[in-house]
């Protein structure tokens, strides 16, 4: 590796990203999303189950 290619290695890796504030608003909103479809689902599979234990106990199978 020559001195020029390793001074530009040396260049790009000491350069700091500048994030732009709507980069970190995009992440909470993917975060609410995942968040929103998590609790959907939790709540869909308590409801399935609470359905399925009223009938079950109609039936006298549990």
């Amino acid at each position: 590796m020559n001195v020029n290619l390793k001074g530009a290695v040396l260049l790009a890796v000491a350069e700091k990203t500048e994030r732009s504030p709507l980069l970190y608003a995009w992440w909470a909103v993917q975060l609410g999303v995942l968040v929103a479809l998590g609790w959907g689902g939790y709540r869909l599979v308590r409801g399935w189950r609470a359905r399925r234990a009223e009938r079950d106990a109609e039936d006298g199978q549990w």
